[in-house]
């Protein structure tokens, strides 16, 4: 189940533009050729809670009637949107604020008479939920009457039971007073259902409840105690303000955990609003006293420069508040103007040879640390969870902030006892810098010792990955065929081969596995064996499977392949794709170039996916070209990716040339494009042509 996360700061830089575009984007949706029966069984169940994800693509009608709930009712003439209904979905309807959608389910066997739980991953309104015709559920208090609505806040826990494996109508009838708000906010406005083994989700969503709840109360526990501590400093002695910034720091600290406490445990629902709103108000005050805190231990700094920062940040904060949609780039500007003076305050200090300074520079940097972690992490180049590493990172931070304030306190009070012993203290830390720089040196030799001996077994991988590749293409009575390849780094993650039969028939094959380096070149190997194993025994779509159960054994994590298939025979071309660009066919007849875009998971992930083929029948002259996306996301100077289109006008321009001088047509592109710049992923082409008389 998807939940808005608060993904790179939890000390202030909340970044919620950037979390709910990614939230938005990181929809999984499956695309079913038969929208008028979805068959649901126990092998649609995956992850802990044995979710079955269903389509978001549902017959829709806007306005109401109690008719439409009926199982009976011909909706044959019914629109089919997405029940997210974003901008783009409503630009197709006649969106009133209230319509119906109904979907026809058909479960196994094995789930008639079962209690599903019903997931609500999102919902923005309040909906009555009717199963053939019964009404069994009501999220929110459901009202004719916009005024009357109370959307549904995301506490239920739904079950439903299809009683037998007939089909099933499943209506929703759905309002969004809040339309308008929810679009600004969230982007969509509407809801999206899965189902769940009730019991398995049961227990997931309350193991994550616990365990989410006592990772927040601790963390909110050691930021009420520092906040206290330091309140009663201040207070004891009023002069040292600096415990009462900081002290008001923490505190902010606090209700922005809870904030995210909440949010994490909260569904995608209006409800949400009011949190992010309250944690874009807290994360520019919690800047605010940051950079007072820093001003306040940096005493050169202008007592009418600091409160004018002061002022000027809590009179951001509500603007922010009250219109957060509508002035995002105020957020961000703040933001970016008090992280800079925070960082600049920072090197003044260590400018003026502030003493303890790089304590809170040391937070800092455990700090950064701790966000760069979080951002790998949710790119999945790292394995981890984000929420304890932000913790950690800005945990440190306070600490580092405390100590500083303790140590700088208790260092006021000890200075004349300390003047006598600096000067040894001076001279044991130039040794131990001498020792560590000694250390360091070594360390370095034997770390560029190592680096030669990895880069020469790369070199050895990549010659070994390139010998499997075929050298040339074949030459073949009837078939111009020519291929390149240009790998990122040493080991690419692109493979391509072809296979011939006795009859003529060639199968090309075209494959791009997840990322670079050894790991690509071990799928790229195993790839190769099960082509050349399966390509006489089983038709296209059956080798794709097999060969994405055995790339899944293979048991590396999140590595994945793509793949192009192309069986030709004679003038018959059969095409199948797995996760890949779309192939381009330029038919002479026509002189236009057609993109063939076959929707299909990469391999090593879903090994019964239902992978669709193709099949061109190719006259004298036509192109046919496969490539890797290396092609298609290179950038240029300024980043910008070079995409289909150009590529599609070069291939046009380029037709009357052989397979060979196309290929060099469009690798003439891509350096024009890159400026000449090594590229960031492997490129791979492969051009067929059927030459002319």
């Amino acid at each position: 189940m998807e939940r808005i996360k608060i993904k790179y700061l939890i000390i202030g830089l909340l970044w919620f533009s950037f979390t709910v575009q990614t939230a938005a984007g990181q929809e999984t949706f499956f695309q079913f050729d038969d929208l008028d029966v979805e068959e649901l069984s126990l092998d649609s169940m995956t992850g802990g809670d044995r979710l079955i994800y269903i389509s978001d693509r549902w017959k829709f009608m806007s306005g109401d009637n109690p008719e439409w709930s009926k199982p009976d009712f011909e909706d044959s003439d019914w629109n089919v949107i997405s029940t997210n209904l974003t901008v783009a979905d409503l630009s197709f309807v006649d969106w009133e604020g209230i319509g119906w959608f109904r979907k026809k389910l058909k479960v196994s066997r094995e789930l008639a008479g079962k209690p599903l739980a019903l997931v609500i991953d999102r919902h923005l309104g309040a909906s009555e939920i009717y199963l053939n015709g019964e009404k069994v559920y009501e999220l929110g208090r459901f009202s004719t009457n916009p005024n009357r609505v109370e959307p549904h806040s995301g506490n239920e826990m739904p079950v439903i039971v299809f009683p037998d494996t007939t089909v099933q109508t499943l209506a929703v009838r759905f309002i969004n007073p809040n339309e308008v708000e929810s679009t600004q906010i969230f982007g969509n406005s509407g809801f999206r259902f899965l189902l769940a083994d009730w019991k398995s989700h049961q227990e997931e969503v309350l193991s994550f409840i616990s365990r989410w709840t006592g990772i927040s109360m601790f963390y909110a526990g050691v930021l009420l105690t520092f906040a206290v501590i330091h309140l009663l400093l201040f207070i004891f002695y009023p002069r040292e303000k600096r415990n009462l910034y900081f002290s008001l720091f923490a505190g902010c600290l606090l209700l922005i955990t809870y904030l995210i406490y909440r949010l994490e445990l909260a569904s995608y629902t209006i409800a949400t609003i009011s949190l992010l709103k309250f944690a874009l108000f807290f994360e520019i005050i919690v800047l605010v006293f940051a950079v007072r805190l820093m001003y306040s231990i940096n005493e050169k700094q202008k007592t009418i420069y600091a409160n004018l920062v002061l002022i000027v940040g809590l009179i951001s904060a509500i603007f922010i508040y009250f219109y957060s949609t509508d002035l995002i780039w105020l957020r961000e500007l703040i933001i970016l103007i008090f992280v800079a003076e925070l960082l600049r305050t920072l090197y003044l200090m260590y400018r003026s040879r502030k003493e303890g300074a790089w304590i809170i520079g040391a937070g800092m940097l455990f700090f950064v640390l701790g966000l760069i972690t979080s951002i790998l992490i949710n790119f999945q180049f790292l394995n981890g969870d984000v929420r304890i590493i932000n913790m950690a990172g800005s945990g440190l931070l306070i600490l580092s902030m405390s100590i500083f304030l303790s140590r700088d306190f208790a260092v006021t009070r000890r200075n004349l006892q300390q003047k006598l012993t600096e000067v040894q203290d001076l001279s044991e830390r130039a040794l131990e810098q001498e020792r560590i720089g000694k250390e360091r040196e070594i360390e370095t030799r034997l770390l560029e010792a190592e680096n030669r001996r990895k880069t020469a077994e790369l070199e050895e991988a990549r010659a070994l990955q390139l010998s499997m590749l075929p050298k040339k293409m074949p030459s073949i009575n009837g078939y111009d065929l020519a291929v390149y390849m240009d790998t990122a780094t040493e080991v690419g993650g692109d493979y391509y081969d072809y296979s011939t039969e006795q009859d003529g028939t060639i199968v090309l094959a075209l494959g791009d596995a997840t990322g670079h380096g050894l790991k690509a070149g071990i799928m790229v190997a195993a790839a190769k064996s099960y082509f050349h194993t399966l390509v006489h025994e089983v038709d296209l779509c059956t080798m794709l499977k097999r060969i994405s159960s055995g790339l899944r054994n293979l048991n590396m994590h999140l590595m994945y392949m793509g793949f192009i298939l192309a069986k030709c025979q004679g003038s018959k071309v059969e095409i199948t794709i797995a996760g890949m660009p779309p192939a381009l066919y330029y038919s002479k007849k026509s002189n236009s170039v057609e993109q063939i875009l076959l929707k299909g998971l990469p391999l090593g992930g879903n090994v019964n996916y239902p992978y669709q083929t193709k099949e061109l029948q190719m006259e004298q002259g036509d192109v046919l070209m496969l490539m890797s996306d290396g092609l298609m996301e290179l950038f240029n100077q300024d980043r910008d990716i070079l995409g289909v289109e150009k590529i599609e006008q070069v291939l046009l321009n380029s037709v009357e040339y052989s397979a060979a001088d196309i290929i060099q047509q469009i690798n003439h592109l891509a350096e024009t494009w890159s400026g000449g710049k090594d590229p960031e992923d492997d490129i791979t082409l492969m051009v067929l042509k059927i030459p002319e008389n």
